[in-house]
């Protein structure tokens, strides 16, 4: 019996490699594609392939950001064994992406031909971190609990946690203030005043922070 497998990336050239290579295969079959997370939430409710393959940050409409994304998947499909091919090699990003849960995780620098040991390995019901993305989160000192530090957390309004999530994951300012509607300047205050109650005075000081606490998860 084939192996279905789904294929998602807003980069046709991404797509038809990753099809070209996983068609290759004997018992693999790329069931459809998707170039948006709507389209992959979609695709996967009418094909319902066994594997999906599919990038983290694609344009989003209804289910907002990458972890939303997969957590729709994630829900909506608890047999699925999904597949992450990301440029995002921020660590705090890639540990909340693995937590989802996801089957595969791999870095898009990662030789293509790796992407086949990890379907393989997940075929056999087994998970799979690509090599560069594993030296990512090996490098990274996160994890450092400080239970003074959540009194921050437990300050910010709805809307700043909503903006710091979304900043959080990857998104920018200005993407922020397109998927929510609002002005650059207002996602600009909501963003500065998450970072006033966290005590984070950069971005390299809330990212520290969010690594340290978990986040992206305890944002969720």
């Amino acid at each position: 019996m084939a192996l279905n497998i789904l294929v998602a990336d807003d980069h046709p050239a991404i797509s038809v490699a990753i099809r070209s290579l996983l068609q290759g295969q004997l018992g693999w079959h790329v069931c459809g594609e998707a170039t948006s997370a709507d389209a992959l939430l979609q695709a996967t409710r009418r094909l319902r392939p066994d594997i999906v393959v599919t990038d983290y940050h694609m344009p989003c409409g209804d289910s907002r950001d990458g972890l939303g994304m997969l957590g729709q998947l994630r829900r909506g499909h608890p047999g699925l064994r999904i597949v992450v091919l990301t440029m995002m090699t921020n660590p705090l990003i890639l540990r909340a992406i693995a937590d989802v849960p996801v089957q595969g995780l791999l870095l898009k620098d990662s030789p293509l031909d790796e992407l086949i040991h990890a379907l393989v390995q997940i075929e056999r019901g087994l998970s799979y971190i690509g090599r560069s993305a594993a030296r990512v989160l090996a490098e990274s000192s996160a994890r450092y609990p400080c239970q003074d530090e959540r009194a921050g957390v437990q300050s910010l309004s709805v809307r700043e946690t909503e903006v710091l999530r979304l900043y959080l994951s990857g998104k920018s300012v200005t993407q922020i203030a397109s998927s929510l509607s609002r002005s650059v300047k207002t996602i600009s205050r909501q963003k500065n005043c998450a970072m006033q109650k966290l005590g984070a005075s950069n971005d390299r000081e809330l990212f520290d922070y969010a690594a340290r606490q978990d986040l992206l998860m305890a944002l969720s």
